[in-house]
């Protein structure tokens, strides 16, 4: 396994390979669309989960969804970019995960690549996430072609807010949004 700079991983995206990323959170797995089957099988990911894009800015994210709803562009104005992810509904009816990282090494990542990249925790399906990739079970850390130089996160995965199809449901809260403080932002 080669530890790489953004850059260099940006090109092995690009083919198809999988990088082992450090966030502002956890490190994540992240692949372009070609690599998305590879992310699945390193995971033990069920292929019908959806996995999270992550952009560079709100204007990306929201440019991939099929409406945006005020609560979404008050909540990416509070917390992006940093560790949230929003669900949206996309033009096909589906729905998606939408993050905009704060972490400098993802950011680069990327930037460099120029497209939005998938992304999910670096762990088994089942297992806790991991806050740096030295902490990465073996079995996943084998299985990456790459992994991105970069800082320790927080071990904290980023908090999941649900506005796909009308709704406002807090998925995943974090040490920042609560059931409450979502419901306070939600009545403004």
């Amino acid at each position: 396994m080669k530890r790489v700079p953004p850059e260099k991983a940006a090109e092995a995206l690009r083919s198809g390979e999988v990088a082992l990323v450090p966030t502002e959170t956890v490190v994540g797995l992240v692949a372009a669309e070609s690599g998305l089957p590879r992310v699945r099988e390193i995971k033990g990911r069920d292929a019908n989960k959806p996995i999270a894009l992550l952009c560079t800015s709100a204007e990306e994210a929201f440019a991939l969804a099929a409406n945006v709803p005020p609560l979404a562009v008050k909540l990416a104005d509070l917390y992006w970019p940093g560790p949230l992810t929003l669900v949206l509904d996309l033009p096909s009816g589906e729905s998606i995960g939408l993050r905009v990282p704060a972490g400098k090494a993802v950011r680069e990542l990327i930037e460099a690549h120029g497209d939005p990249l998938y992304a999910t925790s670096a762990n088994l399906s089942g297992e806790p996430a991991r806050a740096a990739p030295d902490e990465v079970d073996s079995q996943v850390l084998e299985a990456v072609d790459i992994v991105v130089r970069g800082e320790k996160g927080s071990g904290e995965a980023s908090a999941v807010v649900d506005l796909s199809r009308g709704r406002v449901q807090l998925l995943r809260p974090d040490s920042e949004l609560s059931p409450e403080k979502l419901a306070r932002l939600a009545s403004e």
